[in-house]
């Protein structure tokens, strides 16, 4: 049967080891460690060029056609997302006075946007030119 002191050797030792573990204190490390600056938080202001009805609406129409090769689950997942900075943007426009209400709910009906929440239904997948009867 081992002593007191061996037992307590073998503590002290194994603790000893465990301590020039790769790995070992870092939990100290980073509690002592200060944590970097946040990133700054950027808005983007609108302009008068940008809140041009026409200009709305062509980057409306634009921004969704480089991933038109995507599945309709990221297609509708974009849109969501299109319509809510679309929302956004005539908002800022209709505030800053660059807009009006009337022109902001032209824009709105004719871009078809939705509100946000609105749950954007998943297209069917349409046929390719090769494949289409």
């Amino acid at each position: 049967m081992p002593s007191r002191t061996d037992v307590a050797v073998k503590a002290l030792l194994c603790g000893v080891l465990l301590g020039c573990l790769p790995g070992a204190g870092r939990a100290s490390e980073a509690a002592e460690r200060p944590r970097p600056p946040e990133a700054p938080v950027q808005h983007f202001h609108s302009d008068p060029q940008a809140c041009k009805p026409e200009s709305i609406s062509a980057s409306y129409k634009n921004h969704l056609r480089p991933y038109a090769d995507q599945s309709p689950e990221v297609l509708a997942k974009l849109r969501r997302l299109q319509d809510d900075l679309t929302l956004a943007s005539l908002k800022r426009c209709v505030q800053k006075g660059l807009l009006t209400r009337p022109q902001a709910s032209v824009l709105f009906r004719e871009l078809g946007l939705t509100l946000p929440g609105t749950v954007i239904p998943v297209a069917a997948p349409q046929p390719s030119p090769a494949t289409a009867p």
